[in-house]
């Protein structure tokens, strides 16, 4: 999963390909070997891990080329000026190193995934 997110945002033009079935060989081949993976490890129904999985990267890979173009605005300001609305968000802010972040989250999905399996 990080190697296939370090490929998109290596081309982040291949974000605004994310809108539409990725019925390519590469896509194919990648989603091929997410199944052959999945099933490895003991989903006997591959495919609700895998759209799990693939959304997770793909969501954050357009969420990260979103806020990068946008010029990586800076919220703490904002929200810290209205912290008696939006209390948690003042707290933790909205910006944060996007790796540690996608692993992190990745972590969680997994140990649900396995939780599922037992």
């Amino acid at each position: 999963m990080r190697r296939w997110r370090g490929a998109l945002l290596r081309h982040p033009w291949s974000a605004t390909l994310l809108d539409r079935p990725l019925m390519g060989p590469h896509a194919l081949e990648r989603t091929e070997f997410l199944y052959e993976s999945l099933t490895a490890a003991g989903f006997t129904a591959p495919k609700t891990a895998a759209y799990s999985l693939s959304n997770y990267v793909m969501g954050s890979v357009i969420m990260q080329v979103t806020w990068e173009r946008s010029g990586g605005t800076d919220t703490g300001h904002f929200l810290r000026e209205r912290a008696d609305r939006y209390p948690a968000l003042a707290e933790h802010g909205l910006e944060h190193d996007w790796d540690a972040t996608f692993d992190e989250g990745l972590g969680y999905l997994l140990e649900g995934m396995a939780r599922s399996r037992q």
